[in-house]
């Protein structure tokens, strides 16, 4: 059982566990961090967004799209490996916590 803290925060888990289904738009990316209750404007997403390529967990690249007959860019992100690491290894931690909260809890109990 890993000790540590993990070193990504709550919302980068939310990006990279979205990102770990496949590549997003970051408009896709927002509206399902939206849907899990978090609010943030566009300038602060994408700022979290560039550490995180930063910090190698993510991989972005603009893709260009016809809508409407106008060519729009839109920012595509994956997860690599590091991020996937990442993830793994705060999936693990919190599952760790979890397991020893229920071995207390019916220790408790008994």
């Amino acid at each position: 059982m890993s000790k540590r803290l993990p070193e990504i925060t709550h919302l980068q888990f939310l990006i990279l566990d979205a990102l770990a289904g496949g590549d997003q738009a970051g408009r896709e990316l927002r509206e399902r961090m939206t849907a899990h209750g978090v609010r943030n404007s566009a300038p602060a997403f994408y700022q979290m967004m560039g550490r995180l390529e930063d910090a190698r967990l993510v991989e972005g690249r603009y893709d260009q799209k016809v809508l409407a007959g106008q060519t729009v860019k839109e920012r595509r992100y994956q997860i690599t490996r590091t991020g996937s690491r990442a993830l793994a290894a705060t999936r693990s931690f919190y599952r760790d916590r979890l397991a020893a909260a229920r071995i207390v809890r019916k220790l408790s109990h008994a």
